[in-house]
């Protein structure tokens, strides 16, 4: 028998109104979802992109506009472990919505702050409601796919390099045509609103509570018997590091790279955006990261991708001076960051711990990395008025992610939950 709790999805008979009928029909509520979380990333993207001109219109220093473009992390962070528990205990649909919501109307909120304070509060409150889709969208399709979690988990952040490669260009289209900043948000506010009454009325709970598929299938008790019975293990803590480190290296990157093209390098309003746009493609490689760390060692995929990381991101910073050269380190930092680092470290934090509590892992994962990434960008811009990009870059960006590939080798694969190798 499964332990108290493992699945218990599985005892309800889902009704006629619900059900997922096969294969074809879980790919298309897949596929809503993903554009879903599209939109998440897309809104995420436009700050940061538009940070220049907002900074000119309130006066923001440069540790403070860091701080503007990387806050929404904090609400990520507070919203993930929280969320995480609560989509183990009840309707994942339901989360998914109303955090959908919840980011859309303070994305639009945005356009209203009169200085820097409610400024601060409405970014933090736009990533409350992000994190509670993350929880909940990762913990609904590691749960539905379990036996290829990783695989479909980088599908999604398929979903999210979409968004983020064309939200920059969206919202710079959008802020030339307008003449101003404000008008992006509006247009990713209501889309925002408009997709969450399409997940309403199309996507079935029996497909978010994993009442059909790889979640709704007994797993053998064989196969959990290496497994700790409680959360905090030796592999949870590792990944938690791994995720703090992954933040700061990320969201460093995110926070403050479209002022660096602009103010470092002097590149244009839109040549910045496009610049900036290639990291979101090189998200689309995820489902290529997911692929490896289903049938390779993860702990080895991951390690490799954070030693590439750090060299991309010296040379971003230290050697690069061109739109062209700055497109492809762009890209590749969304390949590894994106593409192979977020993806299997969440994969490994939902293997590392019973199928009961993959939500909670979820929700942990949000809260390491997105805690850490709401600091990145203040951090860098306090490194870049000390040191100059190119020392805070190799100080934040380069050499922290030798600590994760220290957390890496030290993961025990014995204590993780296998992935089917036919998968």
């Amino acid at each position: 028998m499964n332990a108290p709790g493992e699945f218990t999805a599985t005892i309800e008979k889902p009704s006629a109104a619900t059900a997922v009928t096969g294969p074809r029909a879980a790919i298309i509520f897949l596929l809503l979802l993903c554009l879903a979380y599209s939109i998440n990333a897309a809104d995420r993207q436009i700050f940061p992109t538009l940070l220049p001109a907002i900074r000119q219109a309130f006066g923001y220093d440069l540790a403070a506009a860091g701080l503007l473009a990387t806050i929404f992390t904090l609400g990520l962070a507070v919203a993930g472990l929280p969320s995480g528990h609560v989509v183990d205990r009840t309707s994942r649909k339901t989360i998914i919505l109303l955090a959908m919501v919840l980011y859309s109307v303070f994305t639009l909120a945005t356009i209203y702050a009169t200085g820097f304070w409610d400024m601060l509060l409405y970014r933090a409150l736009t990533g409350v409601g992000e994190g509670m889709q993350m929880a909940a969208l990762f913990a609904a399709v590691g749960s539905y796919f379990h036996g290829r979690r990783t695989f479909f988990l980088g599908c999604l952040v398929v979903a999210y390099g979409v968004g983020a490669f064309l939200g920059p260009r969206i919202g710079a289209l959008i802020a030339g045509a307008t003449g101003g900043w404000q008008a992006p948000f509006v247009w990713f506010a209501l889309t925002g609103l408009a997709l969450a009454a399409i997940v309403l009325v199309l996507v079935p709970k029996d497909f978010t509570e994993g009442r059909r598929g790889d979640g709704a299938a007994a797993i053998d008790p064989a196969r959990l018997a290496h497994m700790p019975e409680g959360f905090w293990n030796r592999n949870v803590i590792l990944g938690i590091v791994a995720s703090i480190v992954a933040g700061y290296s990320l969201y460093g990157f995110i926070g403050l790279y479209t002022t660096y093209l602009r103010e470092g390098l002097q590149f244009s309003q839109g040549d910045a955006a496009a610049a900036f746009s290639f990291f979101g493609l090189g998200g689309l490689l995820s489902f290529a990261g997911g692929w490896l760390g289903d049938r390779f060692p993860q702990r080895l995929v991951t390690a490799v991708a954070f030693a590439l990381l750090a060299l991309n991101s010296y040379l971003m910073y230290n050697w690069s001076t061109s739109l062209q050269s700055q497109s492809v380190l762009s890209f590749l930092t969304g390949a590894f960051a994106s593409g192979v680092i977020f993806v299997n470290l969440l994969s490994m934090l939902q293997r590392s711990v019973r199928p009961r509590m993959v939500g909670a892992a979820s929700g942990i994962f949000l809260t390491a990395l997105f805690g850490a990434g709401s600091t990145a960008g203040y951090l860098m811009g306090l490194l870049v008025g000390r040191f100059g990009w190119g020392g805070a870059a190799l100080i934040e960006l380069s050499l922290l992610p030798l600590v994760a590939i220290a957390a890496m080798a030290m993961i025990d694969p014995m204590r993780l939950m296998p992935v089917r190798s036919s998968a």
